[in-house]
């Protein structure tokens, strides 16, 4: 009798755990279509602005409400303890390390591909030709930033060893990286796409781009804590279909896309032009799954992360898919929402 008891008594907390669950992560989608959205200023923020100046997120019946943060480890951290729902320009390398040290993290999207600038001295510019180039050097690289894990994995590739062949200094935050670079305090500098304007006006070289080290690399994934999506999945696809018509803006209104992101960066015309036609940053919502379960790997190989998660089960296309589907229905001829639908079964079939 006693242990019928127990059992029952067992099956009570847990129904009663069950339903805490739930809620918690309902409250954690916030009412009625509320979303806070992280972002850092870089090229990943260009379809947050779009979407906001143009009044999609409110189309879909989302409220957005943009938070912004000077380094990717802040935004990361704030979304780990709730106080905001959604990262947009946190890369991949970040989101991927605090999942494997355990964060309730899922990528949803997509919204950056490459972008990422080296950055030098105008007088040492014509040192960097090739990875190799990185022998002998002192280099400043931001932890936890996409591209300094492409660029290390790269290194990896190259043979290059990066505790005998060369000096690292790791930084928090690009901005930093950038200021040892303009000191002189050290050779060249990854940078990342938040800084590329800067580097420009500060009359910086660029020597080169992550996408060298890894085509189309993935980066600025679209990050949500995994419960809340669960408890109110309509409010992320909402937020995915807005943000798929903010690029479809972007692609095919560039000049549009320009003026809003002067405003919103409090940029002049030509530098919001540079920023936005920038050919080596490809803006898309995809997830890209596959890249992104190559860039796990990376961060394995180069050991940066050690994990045997299935990261699988922190990759959600079933919501873009979804978003996409669904703005397929309201316009079954539009070329674009198909041909983006052609990359998507290719890059996470």
């Amino acid at each position: 009798m006693r242990l019928k008891q127990v059992v029952l008594a067992g099956n009570i907390i847990a129904l009663v755990l069950v339903a805490l669950l739930l809620t918690m992560a309902r409250a954690e989608a916030k009412q009625q279509g509320k979303l806070k959205v992280g972002y850092t200023p870089g090229g990943a923020s260009i379809l947050a602005f779009v979407a906001q100046d143009q009044k999609l997120f409110t189309k879909e019946g989302v409220e957005v409400e943009l938070v912004q943060f000077s380094s990717t480890g802040d935004g990361l951290n704030a979304l780990n303890s709730g106080k905001i729902d959604i990262g947009i320009s946190f890369g991949t390398a970040a989101p991927l390390t605090f999942i494997s040290k355990g964060s309730d993290f899922t990528i949803i999207g997509g919204a950056l591909a490459g972008g990422h600038p080296v950055i030098a001295l105008p007088a040492r510019a014509g040192q960097f030709k090739s990875i190799k180039d990185f022998r002998g050097k002192t280099v400043a690289v931001p932890r936890l930033y996409t591209a300094d894990v492409v660029w290390r994995g790269a290194l990896k590739r190259a043979g290059i060893d990066p505790n005998r062949d060369l000096k690292i200094i790791e930084l928090k935050n690009p901005p930093a990286v950038l200021e040892a670079v303009k000191s002189g305090k050290v050779d060249v500098g990854i940078g990342a796409s938040s800084i590329f304007l800067q580097a420009k006006e500060s009359g910086l070289a660029i020597v080169g781009w992550s996408n060298d080290f890894f085509p189309q690399h993935p980066c600025c994934r679209i990050v949500a804590k995994g419960r809340a999506v669960n408890g109110a999945p309509d409010v992320y696809r909402a937020f995915l279909r807005a943000l798929l018509q903010a690029e479809k803006i972007k692609d095919t209104n560039p000049k549009l896309a320009q003026n809003i992101t002067k405003r919103y960066m409090n940029i002049d015309d030509n530098l919001a032009a540079t920023f936005v036609s920038e050919p080596h940053q490809h803006v898309s919502v995809d997830p890209d799954k596959h890249r992104v379960k190559q860039m796990w790997h990376e961060l394995k190989d180069i050991n940066y992360v050690t994990s045997e998660l299935d990261i699988n089960r922190y990759i959600n296309t079933q919501l873009y898919r979804d978003a996409l589907g669904e703005l397929i229905r309201r316009n079954p001829r539009d070329r674009y929402y198909l041909n983006a639908k052609k990359h998507f079964e290719k890059q996470n079939s």
